[in-house]
């Protein structure tokens, strides 16, 4: 399963590349939701189809929501993740509605990402 990680913190994104490929997740990387996209869009063939995106929320262009809505047009059950250091009741508001998303407040242990992985991956699409 190939998980698409976007944030435009690099010592972030590297962490959870690491994490993620010790959980033995195929892991392509982007610093911001711009070349997030590209990647999707170039991930047309079923064997490289993107599964999972995990995205921070906060980042400069395009932010985490807008950044899962637009990449559900090319890959409508795509699942996705958004994290934030800037938790709370407006970051639930924002993914209310949006079947299959989940969230994570930084910081946060790699085992409660990978768990959330595999709740959101149980759940079939509607």
């Amino acid at each position: 399963m190939i998980i698409l990680v976007v944030d435009d913190d690099p010592a972030i994104l590297n962490a959870l590349d690491a994490n993620l490929t010790s959980f033995g997740y195929h892991v392509v990387t982007a610093k911001g939701g711009f070349e997030a996209l590209k990647i999707i869009k170039s991930s047309r063939s079923e064997n490289e189809l993107v599964r999972f995106l995990v995205t921070d929320l906060k980042m400069p262009g395009m932010n985490g929501i807008e950044l899962i809505r637009s990449s559900r047009k090319l890959i409508p059950n795509l699942k996705a993740i958004l994290i934030t250091a800037y938790g709370g009741n407006n970051v639930r508001k924002g993914i209310k509605g949006l079947e299959g998303c989940g969230y994570l407040e930084k910081p946060f242990e790699p085992e409660k990402l990978h768990k959330l992985i595999m709740e959101l991956k149980a759940c079939k699409a509607s």
